[in-house]
């Protein structure tokens, strides 16, 4: 099998970039030889080693298609990943599947399905993921909202697999952890990580604290993180507002907060260092959570908000999932997680399974399975 596929890569800074060196990994652990070729989006460094090629060669801005077609129109297997911001909405990307139809095996991973009442652009988002998907040969989403509706949209339930997001392990040693990061070596660490923004709702996590605090947990929140270097005014001002709130609940000594970027080489140390991760986000897209997995892959404990991201947490206890907005609920969740031993095993082997059954390794499995059949 001569495999190519048609991402971003790194290190440009971007999800889907980071998701396929994940899942590259995986493969070169399963079939070592089998070799890949990346045809990246031109931020991505060029490579070329025994059976892994990247070949920066194209430009989100400008007409990609037949500089893609050239590269990859002689490969038999081409697995294209997907998410809005980087094709658009128009017909550069449809071009490319309909010029490579009946030439290679067409695999489109679509990261994110945004239904048409959550859309700033109305059905734009439905109908062209409707196009791309019937256009591959096998298309492959993440949760099973996001096949519900390719399938309401007219896909056939045979051409949609379910591939779950892949997930990082990680065995950070919770004491070095904390000592590297400056964070306290006693106490309960909850931990929010990635950009701050208004539907990731720092306020609820705020107020959850609050109530863990008054009921004697020595617990702080870790957020780690920052305002994403493009925030408009309207981050600015909610940031402001968390803020005020952390003086509001005189948590100034409870909140630990640098206020600042960290390095994807951190994340491993910051999970480690963290008894507890929340997500009470607040959002309608379709689509996986990395931050999700990767806390899953340090073996931590989860809460998160009832939304379509979330819906893995299921898998692993569906009593950590909580209304949005409800930081009593999650204060009560993570109180029973600090103080019941027989509840917070029962969790954590939850976790050890569902984390060894979504590693990269056997993402990287189903794929090559997928690919064969």
């Amino acid at each position: 099998m001569s495999l190519a596929y048609v991402s971003t890569y790194l290190p440009q800074h971007c999800g889907i970039a980071t998701y396929t060196n994940y899942l590259i990994r995986g493969i070169e652990k399963v079939a070592p030889n089998l070799r890949i070729t990346i045809i990246a989006e031109r931020e991505a460094s060029g490579q070329k080693k025994s059976n892994l090629e990247v070949i920066p060669c194209w430009d989100r801005n400008e007409d990609y298609t037949e500089v893609i077609f050239t590269q990859v129109k002689n490969f038999d297997t081409v697995h294209i990943q997907h998410e809005y911001s980087i094709y658009k909405f128009d017909n550069r990307l449809l071009k490319l599947l309909e010029r490579l139809k009946g030439q290679a095996k067409l695999v489109i991973t679509i990261h994110c399905v945004r239904p048409a009442q959550f859309s700033e652009r109305g059905a734009v988002d439905e109908k062209f993921a409707k196009k791309i998907a019937h256009s591959a040969d096998v298309v492959i989403v993440h949760l099973e909202s996001q096949k519900a509706i390719l399938e309401r949209l007219g896909i056939s339930s045979e051409k949609i697999n379910i591939i779950p997001h892949g997930t990082e392990l990680s065995n950070e040693d919770k004491m070095k952890a904390r000592k590297r990061l400056g964070l306290p070596q006693d106490g309960k660490v909850i931990l929010s990580f990635g950009f701050v923004k208004p539907h990731k709702c720092l306020h609820v996590m705020l107020e959850a604290l609050k109530e863990i605090v008054d009921n004697n947990i020595n617990a702080y929140l870790f957020v780690a993180g920052s305002l994403a270097p493009n925030a408009g005014q309207g981050e600015k001002n909610y940031l402001e507002f968390a803020k005020r709130k952390i003086e509001e609940f005189n948590l100034q000594s409870r909140v630990i907060f640098p206020d600042k970027f960290f390095p994807n080489e951190d994340v491993p140390y910051i999970l480690g260092a963290s008894d507890l991760v929340l997500f009470p986000y607040y959002e309608e897209d379709r689509s996986a959570s990395g931050s999700f997995h990767l806390s899953i892959g340090a073996k931590k404990p989860i809460i998160a908000s009832r939304i379509p991201k979330f819906e893995e947490l299921k898998n692993i206890s569906d009593e950590l999932l909580i209304l949005p907005y409800n930081s009593s609920g999650i204060a009560k969740i993570a109180l029973r997680l600090f103080q019941d031993q027989e509840f917070e095993d029962y969790v954590l082997k939850r976790i050890e399974k569902y984390r060894n059954k979504t590693s990269w390794v056997s993402v990287a499995k189903m794929h090559l399975e997928l690919y064969e059949k």
